[in-house]
């Protein structure tokens, strides 16, 4: 399998400690990672998403980057107002095909960040796409076991 990330050029760091989202997707590298479990905490309006590790880009390309990988760590949506999930009843269970951010600045959110997560039907033997739409304020990543959010 293989991962894409399709987003705008990035302008260069932020100045201040916290990425722009597309600036921030952009510096996570989850190819050939899975996602573990989904989390939708309701009364905090958040989303997190469990992967059994995510690496950071620090230049052009990952080039097997390893000193910020979070083992078991969650990729975070803040300020959650929608989920579209298609379809519906596939459960993410797999590797990560992509994960983009477009800006939408209505109602909704924010940011609208899409993700693309393979779903595993041990039953069939089959592999089949599951896409969930995020429509959210913010990103960030958690390490497993803590309550401190990155942002940059």
């Amino acid at each position: 399998m293989w991962y894409r990330a399709i987003l705008p050029k990035p302008t260069g760091r932020s100045t201040n400690k916290t990425m722009e989202p597309h600036e921030f997707v952009r510096s996570i590298y989850l190819g050939d990672r899975a996602c573990k479990s989904l989390y939708v905490d309701c009364w905090a309006s958040e989303v997190k998403i469990q992967v059994d590790c995510i690496s950071r880009v620090r230049g052009e390309i990952w080039n097997y980057y390893r000193k910020e990988n979070l083992e078991d760590g969650f990729i975070v949506f803040e300020g959650v107002k929608r989920i579209d999930w298609d379809p519906n009843g596939k459960l993410p269970n797999d590797v990560f095909q992509s994960l983009t951010v477009e800006s939408c600045e209505g109602r909704e959110g924010k940011y609208v960040f899409s993700l693309e997560i393979s779903s595993w039907d041990h039953e069939a033997q089959t592999f089949s796409p599951v896409h969930l739409k995020i429509y959210a304020d913010a990103i960030a990543l958690e390490a497993k076991g803590s309550e401190n959010r990155i942002r940059s």
